[in-house]
């Protein structure tokens, strides 16, 4: 099947043509931020109904839970008879062993974790398997760089041999324009009425 040809462009050749184009356009993309806007709230509402209708199902199955642990407690070892779990009315139950994770010492916050195999790391480099190092590129600083006009110095030198450059162009927009505050009226106001002090 071959490809099949874009329909060619109908570009404005006129003023009003391009403002008549330019209505249409801003009519469409409002209808498609209206449209997204309607779905977000009715995506909310179903979430938000799913949640008050799952809250309590939930609090019944964890109460549930809890029974069924406390009774494996009691009747689990008889049941399975050296196995860690059985089959029971449709359903696998017993004990599994969960998937390992690390345990900090007490009191020990992940930074101050860091920190310590940080400082093993510098005394045994071969312990650096320890540690996991996500190095990216910090392209704001390598921008702010490859433009100032008063950065010399091995380092610029070396990033500009490497081919970085700095890309910018100009493209084309449209975005709905502020809308305008309408101009103040002149409205006279009356004279405030002042009463007369008779004496």
């Amino acid at each position: 099947m071959g490809r099949r040809k874009a329909a060619p462009q109908q570009a404005p050749t006129t003023l009003p043509e391009a403002i008549a184009t330019l209505e249409r356009y801003l009519s469409i993309t409002g209808e498609i931020d209206r449209t997204k806007a309607e779905a977000d709230r009715a995506i909310l509402a179903i979430q938000t109904s799913r949640d008050e209708l799952v809250a309590p199902m939930k609090t019944q199955a964890e109460d549930l839970f809890l029974q069924l642990r406390a009774w494996w407690g009691v009747a689990g070892p008889d049941m399975a008879k050296g196995r860690k779990s059985i089959e029971l009315a449709g359903a696998l139950i017993g004990i599994r062993t969960t998937t390992p994770s690390l345990k900090l010492p007490r009191g020990m916050k992940v930074e101050e974790a860091v920190a310590f195999v940080q400082a093993i790391v510098a005394d045994y480099p071969g312990a650096r398997d320890l540690l996991r190092v996500k190095t990216e590129l910090e392209k704001p600083a390598l921008i702010k760089l490859l433009r100032s006009s008063t950065a010399v110095g091995p380092v610029v030198e070396r990033i500009s041999r490497g081919g970085f450059t700095v890309a910018q162009r100009d493209e084309f927009f449209i975005d709905r324009a502020a809308p305008k505050e309408p101009d103040p009226e002149t409205v006279e106001t009356p004279a405030p009425v002042i009463a007369e002090v008779r004496s």
